[in-house]
């Protein structure tokens, strides 16, 4: 894993009190050394506080230019993901230095160039005590993880472009240290549970599938199978997700091998749990927060269960090994008589395991169109609701759902979003005016209630995986083998796009001719093609 550091300078500075001259020098560029002759610097004097702007989330730092100081004491340093976090002191709106140090207090050396803190940011506020100080220059340290990018989508609407743009930089920044993280600010951890749809981001966008081997390597290690990944109950279940996914891109029998007699004891043990007429005893049911404690959350582990082993048994027979546990799972899930549904999460779940009615299974999903969304189990809803009311219908709540973050200033997907967040708030990147709501500050539930909220999540980059499986229509298996295409242009005049293989990269062009879509696919030979509902032509070959 190589390390890719930028330093980038504010797009905007706000002064919000005291005396600070001259910060529009700030926004210019100059040499990144410090020197004795400084001319050209910004002069805060007595109790001040500067907010400046990045204009984007940055995983990374603060670096600070000191030329001169006189009589200054510790400079408050304030890191926030949205402008009203920047300026919210410890405690306010449940603001937190929970996993990373976003609020905290430095003594600055004159003549110096320091960097300064470790966490998800796009706004830092400098927070002077007083005294005088000369500043050459503030800069955002942004670390990234060095790798080629393989995937893209680009269509002729720009909402979905810019979703999945923003999708894919909100995965980019969460791979860090070689592992997947859940977010940058918070919690800095491998969720397994987290990591599916990010691990179907990191397949559709890079090559280098390192960080899911990683995170497959991590959670059983760090879990026997006859205990929970995470503690909770439905993350061993999507780990079991995450390895069935990363041999169907990859083909890494030689990793996804050291887990198969793992993966067998797992499914023995969940097996025990299962009983004949199809009822589940498990420590806890959760599938996400806002199904957390109610029955749907119940419905829907169950389901993911059903799921995870049908495709843990394909797993086993692949490798020849018995597969009898996961046969009995399938087939005492498929019998149970489950409650009804409510929540899209939960009938999603259910609907996918072949467990829901097409037909009830669509009106639920279609109602309220993206309220009841949630950005975890986005990517599952959306392609329940591709399959039993259309790619259109889906499309539609993809753009309502992450077009209203990206309304309210986002240039990363956040760890929960309601729609109905979206009336009478501000932006992330300005203060609510008079009468509005905050939109980070004021909303949020469960263990993300305020500030604490992060707004950069990878869980939320389900719009790779949904557009590329969804427009481009590509289906990819076989170890990266084979690639099915069964595009929807859902009224696009066009779409192209590009995936990662085993043998180099992919490239689709999707386009209307009349009643008919044409498809045009650049792949490496190794790789076959088989198109449905499409007239294909092959290049590369």
């Amino acid at each position: 894993m190589v390390e890719n550091t930028e330093y980038l300078l504010p797009v905007k500075i706000h002064p919000i009190d005291g005396c600070a001259e001259n910060t529009e020098s700030l926004l210019k560029s100059k040499t990144r050394q410090i020197g004795l002759g400084e001319n050209d610097v910004a002069t805060i004097c007595g109790k001040t506080r500067i907010v400046f702007d990045f204009g984007k989330e940055i995983q990374g730092g603060v670096r600070l230019l000191t030329h001169y100081i006189e009589n200054g004491s510790p400079v408050r340093i304030r890191f926030g993901e949205s402008f009203t976090e920047s300026l919210a002191p410890l405690g306010v709106k449940n603001a937190t230095n929970d996993h990373s140090l976003r609020d905290f207090s430095v003594s600055l050396p004159q003549l110096s160039d320091g960097c300064y803190g470790q966490t998800g940011f796009r706004f830092v506020c400098l927070e002077f005590g007083g005294g005088t100080y000369r500043l050459k220059n503030v800069y955002a340290k942004s670390v990234t993880e060095k790798r080629e990018i393989a995937g893209s989508f680009r269509c002729s609407d720009e909402r979905l472009n810019e979703i999945y743009s923003v999708a894919q930089r909100t995965l980019l920044l969460c791979l860090q240290g070689g592992m997947i993280w859940d977010g940058i600010k918070r919690d800095r951890l491998v969720w397994i549970g987290d990591l599916h749809p990010e691990t179907l981001g990191v397949l559709y966008t890079t090559a280098d599938a390192e960080n899911v081997a990683n995170c497959i390597d991590f959670g059983a290690e760090e879990t026997p199978p006859t205990d929970w990944m995470n503690g909770h109950t439905a993350y061993s279940f999507w780990w079991i997700l995450v390895l069935y996914d990363h041999h169907r891109f990859t083909g890494d029998n030689a990793k996804v091998g050291l887990y198969i007699d793992y993966l067998a004891k797992l499914i023995g043990n969940t097996n025990k749990l299962v009983s004949e007429n199809g009822e589940t005893d498990f420590p806890n049911y959760f599938l996400d927060w806002p199904t957390s404690g109610t029955a749907d959350a119940v419905i829907g582990c169950n389901a993911l269960l059903k799921i995870a082993a049908e495709k843990g048994g394909e797993l086993l027979r692949f490798f020849g090994k018995d597969d009898f546990a996961a046969r009995e799972i399938v087939r005492k899930l498929a019998s149970a008589n489950n409650a009804e549904p409510v929540a899209k999460q939960s009938v999603a779940m259910n609907y996918l395991a072949g467990n829901e009615d097409k037909n009830a299974a669509a009106e639920k999903l279609a109602a309220g169109g993206a309220k009841g969304l949630s950005t975890f189990m986005s990517y599952y809803v959306l392609t329940a609701a591709k399959r039993c009311c259309g790619a259109e219908t889906a499309v539609k709540m993809l753009k309502d759902y992450y077009g209203g973050m990206l309304d309210k200033g986002a240039t990363s997907f956040w760890e929960d979003f309601d729609v109905e967040w979206i009336k009478d708030s501000g932006r992330i990147d300005d203060l609510p005016e008079d009468g509005q709501k905050d939109i980070h500050g004021d909303y949020g539930k469960f263990c993300y209630t305020g500030f604490r909220h992060s707004l950069c999540h990878g869980w939320s980059c389900g719009p790779i995986a949904f557009l590329t499986e969804t427009v481009l229509g590509v289906r990819v298996s076989d170890g990266g083998k084979k690639i099915t295409v069964e595009p929807s242009l859902c009224g696009l005049e066009f779409a192209d796009g590009s995936i990662p293989t085993p043998y180099g990269k992919a490239e689709i062009r999707v386009r209307r001719a009349g009643s008919e879509t044409e498809v045009e696919i650049t792949a490496p030979k190794e790789v076959e093609i088989v198109a449905n509902s499409c007239k294909l032509t092959r290049k590369g070959v």
